[in-house]
């Protein structure tokens, strides 16, 4: 689980790479302790692109004992230096060709998420949760594995060398139960010089050999690995799952499936005191009052900033509070106990960068807004597993609107230095793209939703022809009951223009399309993109313009909410439509939002042409940048040259003349300069 404050993927085409092509195609990766901070995000207009961004991943799940049945190839991410290490489930890495043993525990590199396999523990179960210390020489470890690298005294907790995998032997601290049970560590959190672990253990040994009793909960010192034996919460009835700091109000917040805290009923979420372990000043029913179902409740998420907590578990409920539980937003995936019967929906994780909070959940239909009774409200919002709220008001945000497919949603996330978001998760489809369980989505500009861009519609037919530029609004909520715009039949080619102001880089145009109703709305899609305006909507008469490029997309619909199409040129004009000769196609053109991704188009190439010399029969000139160019005067080629110089001989004195120089594709600088009397 990602816990930081801030059916899985079987490729069917797979193969088991030998020594040596593993050698071969590995990256030698370094921990930097400079590596860049990322810049914390703000809730304004901005995009994720939908599409994952990495090729490696990983595949194969194994069940995991029955004492933890959530089914993820991957629990846990966490930035090392330049390395995202990851944790879970999985048993192989792959990049959808290539397929390597490597269970449990492995990195890829930030910057272009390639598996880095100089990092390979030898782990031999679950990984729940990671941490690393300040200086990023540790990556400490919690899971269910009953050993490491063959040492089965490192059952349940590790710390390790996060270059090679290899277990510290500085750090050598142990957990256990006095029962022989397999213990279990399912929360790691990094506070003020302490190590703060939780799980399901009764034990835990620090690195001067000293044992000390411990009821799931425990801290030892970064510095020395001993265990602070004056701090000792209680906790049973269960397991602890989260844990994490709130250093504002030194407090230690917990959650998982347990129902007493210090022998005080307090089921699912507690707080315990930084100084001493004792049970904080709360409301100790508020946990099963919002996470509790019969006799099984849990927290399974949290989050703490400087004023805001953020809480998710069991009931399918976020809850975003100021840090005395007073609570300011609820919001309730999947609504529990409604239509659907409350089936999935549990909130997995929570990832805060700034003043954005995501959130993960294994849900796939629809979040409403809740007022603090319980009482549901009429918010209702799509979401396909994750989503995104501001933390300061717990409002969602409809910028963050990714396009997952999966079944038990995600279980980890993190943003890294570049400030993309990592998911870790069993979707096997990211926007277009195979997911293979571990996703890396960035950040990118909408050009669409810059001022200055405009769209019309062909017509206005329709009882839903609202204004065009409401499909480039921004808005990515793709639950309108009516779309931002609608064209009707029978015009023959109904289409959107979008005049996106100037030249651009276009990558792509992403088109959300309404959602109720399992519409075919992303049918047959055709995009035109020119670099001028279309003069027609005959698409024979399209097709034979050389300067109109068309893409398409047959087939697609049902249940996408999402489709991305690649442009990949420069443009400024682009038309969207649907092929209305398909007998399958809507009756309408209509979506919920467009956005175009891209950037500013490189400025036009330019050259210089200027006069260095003037002398009675003589003009020299000189360009930049060099290159060959035509020389001509008064209208007249009068030589061609490369190197940047050109003499101009046999002239009259006192006479002035036009020169211009041209390069092969075209480009042109000209200068006036006359002769001396």
């Amino acid at each position: 689980m990602a816990k930081h404050t801030g059916g899985s993927v079987f490729s069917a085409a797979r193969f088991v790479l030998v020594a040596s092509l593993v050698a071969l195609s590995l990256i030698a990766s370094t921990l930097s302790t400079t590596a860049p901070v990322a810049a914390e995000l703000t809730n304004d207009e901005r995009l994720f692109e939908t599409q994952a961004q990495n090729q490696w991943g990983v595949d194969g799940l194994d069940p995991g004992s029955g004492n933890f049945q959530y089914f993820s190839p991957v629990f846990a991410l966490e930035e090392v230096g330049d390395l995202m290490i990851t944790g879970g489930k999985f048993l192989t890495v792959t990049n959808g060709v290539q397929s390597v043993d490597q269970p449990y525990l492995a990195a890829f590199d930030v910057a272009s998420g390639d598996w880095v396999s100089s990092f390979d523990p030898a782990v031999t179960w679950s990984v729940f949760d990671l941490a690393s210390d300040p200086a990023r020489n540790r990556v400490f470890v919690g899971g269910e594995f009953p050993s490491v690298n063959g040492d089965t005294a490192a059952a349940g907790f590790a710390a390790l060398d996060p270059r090679t995998g290899e277990l510290d032997p500085a750090f050598d601290v142990r957990v256990g139960t006095f029962g022989g049970a397999q213990p279990r560590v399912h929360a790691l959190q990094v506070s003020d010089g302490y190590l703060y672990i939780g799980g399901f253990f009764s034990w835990i040994q620090g690195a001067d050999g000293e044992q000390v009793t411990a009821s799931r909960l425990a801290r030892v010192s970064l510095a020395t690995g001993e265990v602070d034996a004056d701090w000792t919460p209680t906790v049973s009835g269960g397991s602890v799952w989260e844990l994490v700091v709130d250093e504002t109000r030194d407090r230690v917040l917990i959650g998982g499936t347990f129902t007493l805290v210090n022998n005080t009923s307090t089921a699912a979420f507690a707080m315990v005191e930084v100084d001493d372990g004792t049970l904080s000043d709360y409301d100790t029913g508020f946990g099963l009052y919002y996470f509790g179902q019969g006799t099984y409740s849990f927290a399974s998420a949290m989050a703490v900033t400087d004023d805001r907590l953020l809480i998710g578990g069991q009931r399918h409920r976020l809850l975003v509070t100021d840090l005395d539980l007073n609570v300011l937003s609820v919001h309730v995936t999947n609504r529990y106990n409604a239509a659907n019967a409350g089936r999935g929906g549990d909130i997995q994780a929570i990832e805060v960068s700034g003043d954005v909070a995501f959130i993960a959940c294994h849900c796939w239909g629809q979040i409403n807004r809740e007022l603090t009774d319980k009482t549901p409200t009429s918010e209702f919002t799509d979401v396909r597993s994750t989503y995104a709220v501001d933390v300061n008001t717990g409002d969602l945000i409809e910028w963050f609107q990714p396009d997952f497919s999966g079944t038990s949603g995600p279980w980890a996330l993190a943003v890294d230095r570049d400030d993309c978001l990592w998911v870790g998760t069993d979707a096997v489809q990211a926007g277009q793209r195979a997911a293979r369980g571990v996703v890396k989505l960035c950040e990118t500009e909408n050009l669409a939703a810059r001022s200055g861009v405009t769209a019309t519609l062909s017509s206005t037919s329709g009882a839903q022809s609202d204004a065009a530029e409401n499909a480039l609004d921004g808005d990515y909520r793709t639950n309108a009951p009516i779309a931002d715009f609608a064209v009707s039949l029978p015009e023959d080619t109904p289409h959107i223009d979008i005049d996106l102001g100037a030249l651009r880089d276009v990558d792509d145009v992403i088109l959300w399309a309404r959602t109720d109703a399992q519409r075919e709305d992303l049918r047959n899609i055709h995009i035109w993109a020119s670099a001028s305006p279309f003069t027609t909507a005959d698409w024979t008469e399209l097709r034979a313009d050389p300067n109109v490029a068309e893409i398409a997309r047959v087939g697609d619909h049902g249940s996408k909410r999402t489709m991305t199409l690649g442009v990949n040129r420069q443009v400024r004009y682009i038309r969207v439509e649907v092929d209305f000769t398909d007998t399958g196609a809507p009756d309408e053109l209509q979506f919920a939002e467009i956005a175009v991704t891209g950037q500013d188009a490189p400025p036009a190439p330019t050259m210089t042409l200027i006069s260095t010399f003037q002398s009675r029969d003589r003009v020299v000139l000189k360009w930049d940048p060099k290159g060959p160019v035509e020389i001509s005067r008064d209208g007249a080629v009068i030589g061609t040259d490369s190197d940047g110089w050109f003499t101009d001989t046999g002239l009259t004195a006192g006479t002035t003349y036009t020169y211009v120089a041209t390069t092969p594709d075209g480009l042109t600088a000209t200068v006036t300069a006359s002769t001396n009397p």
